[in-house]
């Protein structure tokens, strides 16, 4: 997995895939189990800042353009990121979605 350089990019891409389409009529449960997954494969990775500068960008299209299926999966992927990260890392990406849902 960490042989391939585009793999933070592709799991990136696999997230903002999911946030658009699979998450669709998935109970709260199934969207943890699914989530949990895209972390654990966050946790493997040694390209991880390449993950968050991708998935930053993915949300925000996905934010800006209000494509996302759950305003609650992406609170919860966030924090996810969050207990991973740190609070540093993620800070930018939860003020950004802080920012929309006020405006």
């Amino acid at each position: 997995m960490n042989q391939c350089d585009k793999t933070p990019h592709n799991i990136a891409l696999y997230a903002d895939n999911e946030f658009k389409r699979g998450l669709k009529q998935l109970t709260d449960q199934d969207i943890d189990k699914r989530l949990t997954a895209i972390v654990r494969l966050f946790c493997c990775l040694h390209g991880r800042d390449t993950f968050v500068a991708s998935y930053t960008n993915l949300l925000a299209n996905r934010l800006l353009n209000k494509t996302s299926v759950s305003n609650d999966a992406e609170k919860m992927m966030i924090e996810k990121l969050q207990v991973e990260c740190g609070h540093n890392t993620v800070n930018k990406i939860k003020t950004m979605f802080q920012d929309i849902i006020k405006s």
